[in-house]
């Protein structure tokens, strides 16, 4: 990797104006997304405060919003996809929301059916039930809903105003040291732990796909650092009801994603993939490090550049609204008809628990109590994110709860959504090899989370 010496550009004056488009959003989004505060008895951040109060304010009429998404996202998909190409190119934004692949089409439009009938309350028990079609489709889509929203609009305090550059900077080199990538990769991580893990990936592939990131860097990164954000291991604790310990669940996962960050890459798969870039683009990065001054003044540099070129409250809300309806119309309609399918095979079929009965005598060697309940929600996660985190929910053992809440922000290769974002893009990564990725992650996650949740729980 070629470094380009720059030196720290003294001869720009720090302005007030320019320290306080930095310092004000910033210290507002850390205030929203990462300061603890005590609220009802329970360590939270304001943020998961403002996402209960606005679901309370909804109350009995979550149903209809969430509905009215997946059914609007199912005709609109419809529509979109199956129409000449030529009227659906007279709206482009709503063309590139809406037209789909046949099977993510599938998944919407199953979505939009199931979530009306659940709504009204007809068709056979076992999708409407408070298990399936309730929990996916107005429960914890509700919740999802509620606090990614909000946190979409604010999201941008921490992301565009130079707060991530900042921190960037000065882990820096730490992180080139720990971890053998560019020192550009920094921004990726920090951007997944405060914003979207999909949002992280789509970083990464596109890094790789433009020259930046050689396959074993982009693998790398892409399977060990798009971690869930702050606002889903707010989510994760309150549906696993465990919502008291979410602070001990995100250090659980800040520990264990750094350790499988630093093991993972050194086994196979991903050992074995090449530094070799992208063929018909080739290497196109040439990082540019401080020549002198010190990392502090550096760091700062780099912050205030962003604060300059920040967009104002108005451009801020309207793209944190654009990334909202992304995510609200096109993501949540698969990911909730995922969840559903997976939430009725568990409930209803012996299927996970067959599956999962060798994890039982390894949870209860781990002292794990409710084991062969909990043990389908260990493999669960390789195909929906949010399944632990709803098995931990009907497990009355905080313990128990607490392990499988921790599985569900730690695995991360989840196929409703990071695993289909990496099979379509460029990097070598296929379904064997991610789902042994998966494997390595959860043998390492497991005992750690045992031991924490013995120890603090």
């Amino acid at each position: 990797m070629s470094q380009t010496k720059v030196k720290c550009p003294n001869e720009n004056k720090v302005t007030l104006a320019s320290l306080a488009a930095f310092i004000i959003p910033s210290l507002l989004g850390v205030l929203l997304f990462l300061v603890p505060v005590n609220y009802d008895g329970k360590m939270t951040v304001i943020l998961g405060i403002l996402a209960d109060s606005l679901k309370s304010i909804l109350a009995d009429n979550i149903g209809y919003f969430t509905t009215f998404i997946f059914v609007t996202s199912a005709l609109f998909s419809l529509i979109y996809s199956l129409l000449p190409l030529h009227w659906a190119e007279k709206t482009p934004y709503l063309q590139q929301l809406f037209k789909t692949t046949p099977i993510w089409l599938i998944l919407r439009v199953l979505g939009g059916v199931v979530s009306t009938f659940t709504l009204l309350q007809i068709g056979p028990e076992w999708v409407i039930s408070q298990d399936t079609g309730v929990t996916a489709f107005i429960d914890v889509a509700g919740i999802i809903f509620c606090l990614i929203g909000i946190g979409c609009l604010l999201l941008p305090l921490l992301t565009d105003y130079g707060f991530l550059e900042f921190v960037g900077v000065l882990f820096r080199k730490g992180f080139q040291k720990i971890f053998g990538l560019p020192g550009r990769s920094t921004i990726d991580v920090l951007a997944s732990w405060v914003g979207s893990s999909s949002i992280a990936s789509l970083l990464t592939i596109k890094q790789y796909e433009t020259g930046f990131y050689t396959m074993r860097e982009s693998s790398v990164i892409v399977t060990n650092f798009s971690v869930v954000s702050v606002p889903f291991v707010v989510l994760t604790a309150n549906v696993a009801g465990i919502s008291e310990y979410v602070f001990l669940l995100y250090g659980a996962m800040i520990t264990i994603c750094v350790l499988c960050a630093i093991i993972t890459p050194k086994l196979p798969p991903l050992s074995n993939l090449p530094d070799e870039y992208y063929p018909p683009v080739g290497k196109q990065i040439h990082e540019a490090v401080q020549d002198d001054g010190s990392t502090y003044k550096w760091a700062l540099d780099q912050a205030l550049k962003r604060a300059d070129s920040s967009p104002g409250p108005k451009r801020m809300l309207k793209n944190g609204s654009l990334s909202m309806v992304d995510l609200f119309f096109t993501m949540m309609p698969a990911a909730m008809t995922i969840e559903f399918l997976a939430l009725s095979v568990y409930h209803h079929t012996s299927i996970f628990h067959v599956i999962a009965t060798p994890v039982v005598p390894i949870l209860e060697l781990l002292g794990i109590p409710m084991a062969y309940e909990a043990a389908p929600g260990v493999l669960v996660g390789l195909l929906d994110q949010f399944v632990p985190a709803i098995i931990a929910g009907g497990i009355d053992n905080p313990l128990t709860s607490f392990v499988l809440a921790g599985l569900s922000v730690t695995q991360l290769i989840f196929f409703a959504e990071i695993g289909i974002l990496i099979l379509r893009s460029k990097i070598p990564l296929n379904v064997s090899k991610l789902v042994a990725i998966f494997c390595i992650r959860t043998c390492i996650s497991l005992p750690i989370l045992a031991l924490i949740g013995h120890i603090f729980i």
